[in-house]
């Protein structure tokens, strides 16, 4: 799969609200609003602090914020960024943290509503020189508005190129350097400023090499941290993970100690248990009443359940952290092997793991071009395992008490988060692992089957889990094909025998599912496994073939995806690439089904312009491929 980036949602507590919508008229509601926009915009800083909190209430409300966005509630709120009393500080950078937490698009309205000229204002003017003074009476406050900032400023990044614009052109990495020291700041400010800085780097010539010269040093320490609790651990993570992406992502370019350093600390991080973790916080958390009504602990039991509610929480997004680095690591190795594909490759640039051989004859694997010392020290450290091991979910009465309990509830989203990263990661393990370590043929199969189960189990309703798990397939059949034309004589007979009734979820699936990622991901699948039969041509995976080909055909005509269109039309051009399938596009009919899709992409390529850089590859491809191989088809089933 192409290394299209997802924000990641792993943002801190967003504050819980009633339902405004379902409570309030219409007039009351826009009588609340108009109330709140007048106490926050008056001198008296207790009026104006109560329109912030009604503000972070109302977030919570779709209809409610749609009305504040409409009245301009984004440029009202952003300059008391800067304000001078330290609580309305505090409250705008809270309640815009959780803006920003709504969805990618809240993070591009934000963008437009010149969010970053305030925020920036606030770090250049209150952050510079600040430090924690014990005796000051905001120094809680001060440090949490300092938290909720960069967090506001991580949200932006992860959604906007404009964003770390902004930074590259302010101090802000020359600010955040000094943060970076736990003795003076404390973990939870070292733990934000990397995060932070791990999105920034990531494309960012100019921010790498300024964080190289300035902070190398710095994160190199914090490698060499002690302690390995939960926090201390994840602040390890999130060094590593900097100091590696602001190297190029070439980790065997690295020093020697500091890579072994990183390796370790990736080993330890995702050694920890993390359904033993959650199953002792569930025995922690204050259980209802016959009617549901949950007591709230107190005093010292309230403060111990609350740390530890912080470390797993810690330990989930630092696992996930440390996954993130693993299929960087894979992925970004991987990148040579595009500079091998011909131009004719029917694979576009998109599908680095989908087109892994350097030429005709598959003399090269993906595996064959990720540096020795890398791959023995991923093998070291036994990190198929690990990562599979995040793929499993604790027990469903676990996982039930997590998410009733309020306190916990962000926890019961991080688990779910870290499955689905750790599925992501399985996609690039597949492919940059040696296939003796992954059990070999049989073994990939078993891990096709059981990421299949994650998938199609019954009514299961998380997208992101089904695009995951459903790309984690498809590149176990990948290995598997590439697999069969770098070692023809290691040909396995596993789909032999597959009928249509055992693919029939899967073409369910592409009619129904909505997310465009999804039916990719299928489309790819029952024509990687259509190729895989045609090595076993019988009667029996005749007929299999024939109608995934024509079920293909069928959904292209339907689809309004430009990119879904190209990856199915890639999949049937990979289909019948070779000269023994002849027959059977005849008798699909598929040159004459072809010559009427064509037009079809090439009109929809024309009207959906704005596509990321990957997918406008695959798009290109296809439509440079398509005609060429009409005609040469042509040619052979007219021969027939």
């Amino acid at each position: 799969m192409g290394k299209i980036r997802k924000r990641k949602v792993n943002k801190g507590d967003n504050i819980e609200s009633t339902s405004i919508d379902e409570e309030l008229p219409v007039d009351s509601k826009e009588n609340a609003i108009q109330t709140m926009i007048d106490q926050i915009q008056t001198a008296n800083v207790e009026e104006k602090y109560c329109g912030l909190q009604t503000f972070a209430m109302l977030i919570e409300s779709p209809g409610s914020l749609e009305q504040m966005i409409d009245r301009g509630i984004v440029k009202i709120v952003a300059p008391l960024l800067f304000d001078p009393a330290s609580s309305i500080r505090n409250a705008a950078a809270g309640s815009l943290r959780n803006l920003s937490a709504v969805s990618l698009d809240m993070c591009d309205l934000l963008m437009e509503h010149d969010i970053m000229t305030p925020l920036i204002c606030y770090f250049h003017e209150y952050t510079e020189s600040w430090s924690p003074d014990v005796n000051s009476k905001t120094k809680d406050e001060d440090t949490d508005t300092m938290i909720q900032c960069t967090n506001l400023l991580l949200n932006l990044c992860e959604s906007s190129g404009l964003a770390v614009k902004y930074v590259g052109n302010s101090r802000l990495l020359d600010i955040f350097t000094r943060y970076l020291d736990i003795s003076t700041f404390g973990k939870e400010i070292v733990i934000a400023i990397l995060q932070c800085l791990l999105v920034i780097v990531e494309d960012n010539l100019l921010a790498k090499e300024k964080v190289r010269s300035s902070s190398e040093r710095q994160l190199t320490e914090l490698l060499l941290l002690e302690s390995s609790d939960p926090t201390t651990l994840f602040i390890k993570t999130l060094a590593g993970g900097v100091i590696i992406t602001i190297g190029g992502n070439n980790i065997d370019a690295l020093p020697i100690d500091v890579m072994n350093q990183i390796f370790a600390i990736l080993a330890k991080t995702l050694s920890v248990d993390h359904r033993v973790a959650c199953n002792q916080l569930s025995s922690s958390v204050p259980l209802g009443d016959v009617a549901g009504k949950v007591e709230a602990l107190k005093g010292k039991e309230a403060l111990q359940l609350q740390n530890q509610i912080n470390s797993v929480a810690h330990t989930l997004e630092s696992q996930k952290c440390a996954i993130e680095i693993i299929a960087n690591i894979c992925s970004c190795e991987g990148d040579a092997v595009d500079s091998t594909d011909g131009p004719d490759s029917s694979d576009s640039d998109e599908e680095t793991a989908d087109d892994v051989s350097s030429n005709g004859e598959g003399s090269l694997l993906y595996e064959d071009v990720i540096p020795a010392v890398i791959l023995e020290a991923l093998i070291s450290i036994d990190i198929l395992n690990k990562v599979w091991t995040r793929t499993q979910l604790p027990a469903e009465n676990v996982l039930m008490i997590l998410n009733e309990y309020e306190d916990t509830q962000l926890v019961y989203k991080k688990i779910h988060s870290l499955q689905v990263r750790a599925l992501l990661c399985m996609n690039n393990l597949l492919l940059g692992l040696p296939t003796d370590y992954l059990g070999g043929i049989n073994g990939i199969y078993r891990f096709w089957v059981e990421a299949g189960k994650l998938a199609f189990k019954q009514n299961s309703k998380n997208l992101d889990l089904l695009e995951a798990a459903t790309a984690a397939m498809r590149a176990a059949l990948n290995k598997i094909t590439n697999i069969n034309r770098a070692k023809p004589a290691s040909e396995s007979n596993l789909f032999s025998d597959l009928a249509l009734s055992d693919i029939e979820i899967m073409l369910t699936g592409i009619k129904e599912c909505q997310v465009p990622a999804i039916r990719a991901n299928l489309f790819r699948m029952i024509g990687i496994l259509a190729l895989l039969l045609i090595n076993n041509l019988n009667e029996t995976t005749s007929e299999v073939i024939c109608c995934i080909t024509e079920f293909i055909l069928e959904q292209a005509l339907k689809e309004n995806e430009v990119w879904v269109l190209a990856e199915a039309i890639d999949t049937l051009v990979d289909m019948y690439a070779e000269d023994e399938t002849d027959q059977l596009a005849a008798k699909v009919q598929l040159v004459d089904k072809l010559a009427v899709l064509a037009p079809i992409l090439k009109n929809k390529t024309r009207q959906q312009k704005n596509l990321p850089k990957d997918y406008k590859a695959l798009v290109k491809t296809a439509n440079s491929n398509l005609p060429r191989f009409i005609k040469y088809k042509k040619q052979r089933v007219s021969m027939l």
